[in-house]
């Protein structure tokens, strides 16, 4: 083989070989990218937004029992989406939703984190990854179901949920099911907004309560014996 042969193979073998590099970084960039919902919602977006069907959902807590959104009915809470063998962002994302509940002003927010990778996060292995994060059950969810039925509840609140595919934000959610904005786990600015709106929404009577409030002051009404008037003596 000549010299000059050797050449252009060497420098066909040089462009190959940056040419492979810049793809893969490209594909590198397009899958950090991917999880991040180029239309989140702001909070201001979301003062119209419509509540959640909270009857419509149920999937499966780490404890193997199912697990009906309507029992978050009259609660304000936080919704991620994540899955256990994610090596890097996941375990940021869930670390950052830890210190959150380990701080007293999250004390009444119910945190629920769903799985998109559901065939292999089983209740099992979501309970034992609950405990590296030392969750409370009582207060943080972490659910497996029907990967469509992942997917629905992502377009529903207007985030990416798919095959290990999934946001970075927190979706803040009110006591009707609402949700009132859309927060980046890893960006301070943001998480301080979350904590700005917290007691706004923690302050909130939901519909039902407003309802039953109105109901108990009209049985008072209607209950209430007449007031009598003493008349003139003459």
């Amino acid at each position: 083989m000549s010299v000059a042969i050797k050449v252009w193979i060497s420098i066909g073998l040089a462009l190959l070989t940056g040419y492979t590099a810049y793809t893969l970084v490209r594909i590198t960039k397009d899958r950090r990218a991917r999880p991040i919902a180029s239309n989140a919602v702001t909070p201001e977006e979301t003062k119209s937004a419509k509540p959640l069907e909270l009857d419509s959902f149920e999937m499966t807590a780490q404890d193997g029992e199912l697990f009906g959104f309507e029992k978050l009915r009259d609660q304000v809470w936080i919704a991620s989406l994540f899955f256990s063998s994610c090596p890097h962002e996941c375990k940021s994302l869930n670390q950052t939703i830890a210190a959150l509940q380990r701080d007293p002003e999250f004390d009444d927010v119910q945190f629920v984190s769903i799985s998109v990778d559901p065939a292999v996060d089983d209740p099992q292995t979501l309970s034992e990854y609950a405990k590296l994060f030392n969750a409370d059950q009582d207060q943080w969810l972490f659910l497996t179901g029907d990967l469509q039925e992942v997917g629905r509840f992502g377009r529903k609140i207007n985030v990416p949920a798919g095959y290990k595919t999934h946001t970075r934000r927190l979706v803040l959610f009110d006591r009707e099911g609402k949700p009132r904005g859309h927060f980046r786990y890893n960006n301070a600015a943001d998480i301080a907004a979350l904590k700005a709106l917290l007691p706004e929404l923690l302050a909130e009577s939901s519909s039902g309560e407003e309802e039953e409030k109105e109901t108990s002051a009209d049985t008072e009404k209607r209950e209430s014996p007449p007031v009598a008037v003493r008349g003139d003596a003459g």
